[in-house]
């Protein structure tokens, strides 16, 4: 079960007591997606903060998809592998310094973008949503897609097929631009407020059907109550109305120098120079008074918080940074590989940190020794892992985690430690209830594997 899985990762870490939403419910309503589950994930997560006490509004709440989350956690089915979708590799203090990192950057990059509007509307960015490279599950003509601004990733990610569609797919070579709901972190007031808009969605989409479909029908299923096609819907909506706004404070002599026009943008093979205007067959969206469709959304472009694999699995690499790291990366020799960006040393923001096993075997193992997963094209070690790419990669790569080969010793350094989770009723869920002993032989991979025999 994976919830039993990112439940010891995040104790081994010293992340908070996880708290698990739906927990052994099944979803099984024939026109929702995935039974039901991505809905749920809305109402009870939404139900769960209007819950929290007011004086908790400022505290920061992170969520991840992927059958669990720390503190919240979304449970998809009773009975699922062990190995879950996302894994932690480092400490909560690394997440939440690079958390307020990530927003003054990219409210220094809003500054520049949005001109007066910056200051008169008070935009800033307080939430971050994982980051993709593909506009998924909407369709790229729509409100979700069109309007989301330019990456800051750099032009020559992958040197001159950077955003050209070539690769082993459209989008292998795409910089990342676009949300993923797998993860999302901000202060409770404002995840609270942007869960209940986005349940409002849900109500008044009873049918779930696109009015702008291409005409492939692909959103008839796709986006039935998918949290993360609303969350898009609301991100690409809150990105058209900030250039309503910056606009909306042009004076006559920003208009004389030129900038009327919007930060050209490409949608496909098409720039767009104005995004409230776009060239091509688009969904209309309507220019607002005030700031309706605001909640400060942003994403984690540089993977500093989570690596999504979706299109990027050749993007990252298990490195110990004590080692040649030319070596090990000898075998990347993709023709549409990024060049390697790793200058070798690990950022302080790690290096600050208690080290991976001194805290529950008590032994030195510098982080620099730690086998991390690592995005060479950006030269990001995240604090997670986002397997939603390829799903057999979570078997093969978890013998390389750092954890795994101390997985026994580790668990037993925590059993008098009160590890476990709760219920949003604030039942607490011991070990024995998350981890049944079938579950074992996954995680630690020693012995008989259960049901085979000698030899096989």
């Amino acid at each position: 079960m994976s919830e039993c899985l990112l439940t010891r990762l995040g104790s081994i870490l010293k992340y908070p007591t996880p708290t698990l939403i739906a927990w052994n419910q099944t979803f099984n309503t024939d026109y929702l997606l995935a039974g039901g589950s991505h809905k749920a994930k809305i109402i009870e997560t939404l139900k769960y903060l209007e819950a929290m006490d007011p004086s908790q509004d400022d505290d920061l709440v992170m969520m991840m998809d992927a059958y669990g989350a720390f503190p919240v956690t979304l449970l998809k089915g009773p009975k699922r592998s062990p190995l879950p979708d996302i894994w932690f590799q480092l400490r909560p203090e690394t997440m939440i310094s690079r958390y307020y990192s990530i927003n003054a950057a990219a409210n220094k990059r809003l500054k520049a973008r949005l001109g007066k509007a910056y200051e008169k509307e008070s935009l800033r960015q307080t939430i971050i949503f994982g980051a993709g490279k593909r506009c998924a599950p909407n369709q790229m003509h729509t409100a979700a897609c069109y309007p989301v601004p330019a990456s800051p990733l750099p032009d020559d990610l992958y040197g001159n097929n950077t955003d050209s569609e070539l690769g082993k797919n459209p989008f292998t070579t795409a910089k990342q631009r676009y949300l993923n709901s797998g993860f999302i972190m901000g202060p409770i007031a404002d995840i609270r407020r942007m869960f209940k808009r986005a349940w409002e969605i849900v109500e008044t989409r009873p049918g779930f059907l696109d009015p702008w479909d291409n005409g492939s029908h692909g959103s008839d299923f796709t986006y039935h109550a998918s949290d993360q096609a609303i969350f898009a819907i609301m991100f690409g909506n809150q990105e058209y109305q900030r250039e309503v706004m910056r606009q909306r404070h042009l004076t006559s002599y920003d208009k004389m120098r030129g900038k009327a026009k919007s930060q050209p943008l490409k949608v496909g093979p098409v720039v767009v120079n104005d995004v409230l205007n776009p060239p091509f067959t688009h969904e209309p969206i309507e220019p607002k008074e005030g700031q309706p469709d605001e909640f400060g959304i942003g994403l984690d472009y540089f993977s500093d918080l989570i690596h999504q694999t979706i299109n990027a699995e050749d993007d990252a690499h298990y490195l110990t940074f004590h080692s040649n790291i030319t070596g090990q990366l000898s075998d990347r020799t993709g023709h549409f590989d990024c060049p390697s960006r790793v200058n070798g040393s690990l950022p302080q923001d790690i290096l600050s940190t208690t080290p991976p096993l001194a805290d529950l075997l008590d032994e030195d193992m510098p982080w620099d020794h730690a086998s991390l997963y690592t995005n060479v094209c950006y030269d990001t070690v995240p604090v997670m892992i986002h397997h939603n790419g390829d799903k057999p990669a979570r078997e093969k790569q978890w013998s390389k985690t750092w954890m795994q080969p101390y997985g026994k010793r580790l668990l037993e350094g925590l059993r008098g430690d009160g590890a476990g989770a709760f219920l949003p009723s604030m039942e607490r869920l011991g070990w024995e209830e998350l981890c049944p002993k079938e579950y074992e032989w996954e995680l630690f991979r020693e012995g008989e594997k259960p049901g085979e025999k000698k030899g096989e």
